[in-house]
């Protein structure tokens, strides 16, 4: 022991480096994020910097000395966990997962496919990461793997229910968060067997998309009430129809608001039915409001 040192400042060697107790397993876009902010502020939980770690579907030609690193900053927490929203729908996932951790609790929060799937393509289009129009995901089979199979839910539990007991699997559904967030965390809780904690993020319902659109119509009009005011009237005059249809592009519903195409949303009903039909079986749950144009 060095100087100034002692066994409670002692950093903990990568090598003994604890692994998780649980595992958020996705799908993304449904409330994943939240569920790690919540749980990070947990003082009973540690969980990584980041919320996507990948060991076990991007990362898994790293060492486990490399998955180890990602909790090196163990402090005695009763619980250590990690939240990597794919996961769900790596097909090699379940293995890797059982084959080091043989203990672990996972958690799957699912929702309505359809639109999941659009909140996602919205999500990426959105921060300009995609080009392609919402209806390809059914036209183009790399675009159908990545869009709508992760939907697939009831394939993806089956898939784990291979390597891991029903009391190491919690299936949550976003419709219960949205209904009554204390009650889904608790639900959680109860879960990981820790004691209730109030996170800062509870009750938080922030449309990160609606409030960008926002923030731009701000800007915007802080240039224009500018530019009115310094540049010159004939200048000012010239550009009005231009500011006239900016202003209308900008408060327009963007295409997220506007919702999914009637035509595609049936066509994804289509591909979704049977599955949501044996989900629905198997969790016990009525997931008929799930669709609109058909029933289960």
């Amino acid at each position: 022991m060095f100087a100034g040192e002692t066994l409670e400042n002692i950093p903990v060697p990568m090598s003994e480096s604890p692994l998780p107790d649980f595992i958020i397993a996705g799908p993304q876009k449904c409330a994943t994020t939240w569920l790690y902010e919540c749980l990070y502020e947990h003082p009973d939980v540690l969980l990584p910097e980041t919320d996507s770690v990948h060991y076990f579907d991007m990362k898994y030609h790293r060492d486990e000395e490399w998955y180890r690193q990602h909790f090196s900053e163990y402090d005695g927490e009763t619980l250590v966990g990690e939240e990597t929203p794919t996961y769900i729908r790596k097909q090699q996932a379940p293995k890797r997962i059982s084959d080091m951790l043989p203990d672990v609790k996972v958690i799957f929060t699912l929702r309505n496919p359809m639109d999941r799937a659009f909140s996602h393509y919205w999500h990426e289009k959105s921060k300009d990461k995609i080009s392609f129009e919402f209806y390809e995901i059914l036209e183009n089979y790399d675009l159908f793997q990545n869009w709508v199979e992760p939907g697939f839910y009831y394939q993806h539990l089956k898939r784990y229910e291979e390597y891991f007991s029903a009391d190491q699997i919690k299936v949550l559904f976003f419709d219960d968060l949205v209904e009554d967030d204390r009650a889904y965390l608790q639900e959680v809780y109860s879960f990981l067997e820790i004691d209730n904690y109030t996170p800062s993020v509870l009750d938080e319902k922030v449309n990160q998309g609606k409030f960008r659109d926002i923030n731009k119509q701000w800007v915007y009009n802080q240039f224009a009430n500018a530019f009115k005011t310094y540049a010159p009237n004939e200048a000012v005059e010239a550009v009005r129809p231009l500011h006239t249809h900016t202003r209308e592009l900008l408060a327009s519903k963007n295409e997220y608001e506007k919702g999914m195409n009637e035509q595609v949303r049936k066509r994804l009903e289509a591909v979704f039915a049977d599955e949501m039909r044996h989900l629905s079986e198997y969790t016990g749950r009525d997931l008929d409001h799930w669709f609109q144009t058909r029933s289960l």
